[in-house]
């Protein structure tokens, strides 16, 4: 029948989606003197050159006024064991609050608060979003900086990124 058709294929869509390799990020966004940050599994490297990142996140959350203001965001590798930041971050952070107090953080190049427990990140400028009719929205970030953290460092290590290809000498992924 019709309806079992449909839950199978539901069935089948979770699975499928579980699949596909993920990790679990932090994006983070800052306006003025407000910080914003909201977990995401859904990460995507599009472009080498120019270096060009897609990020999923839930609809109507409260970083999204940060990201069009701020026309930027961070986006931060978290350790899928890392409980304080999956308490500070799920549930979502109400406006107003800073999920960030007492947690060592620093700017790059875009003044996105980037985390130092991080494994790694990536310091973007929006390129575009796409607000499709789903759950989620989709943010193009072009990175700016990128950075390899070990053991929290006290000082965010800041690689600027440039250019990659050049006519003679193309990279690709």
């Amino acid at each position: 029948s019709r309806m079992e058709a449909t839950m199978v294929a539901r069935d089948v869509i979770h699975e499928v989606i579980s699949k596909v390799p993920h990790g679990l990020f932090l994006m983070t966004a800052a306006h003025d003197d407000e910080r914003m940050g909201v977990l995401s599994t859904r990460v995507q490297i599009c472009s080498a050159d120019p270096f060009l990142v897609v990020v999923s996140i839930p609809k109507g959350t409260s970083i999204e006024p940060l990201l069009r203001d701020s026309r930027s965001f961070g986006l931060c590798k978290i350790d899928e064991n890392d409980r304080l930041i999956q308490r500070r971050f799920d549930p979502q952070p109400k406006r107003n609050e800073d999920p960030f107090v007492a947690m060592p953080t620093s700017t790059a190049v875009t003044g996105a608060p980037i985390v130092h427990r991080a494994s790694f990140y990536f310091d973007c400028s929006i390129a575009g979003h796409i607000a499709p009719e789903a759950d989620c929205r989709l943010y193009l970030g072009h990175v700016q900086a990128i950075g390899l953290l070990e053991d929290e460092p006290t000082t965010l290590p800041v690689h600027v990124i440039e250019s990659l290809v050049t006519n003679e000498n193309p990279v690709t992924l």
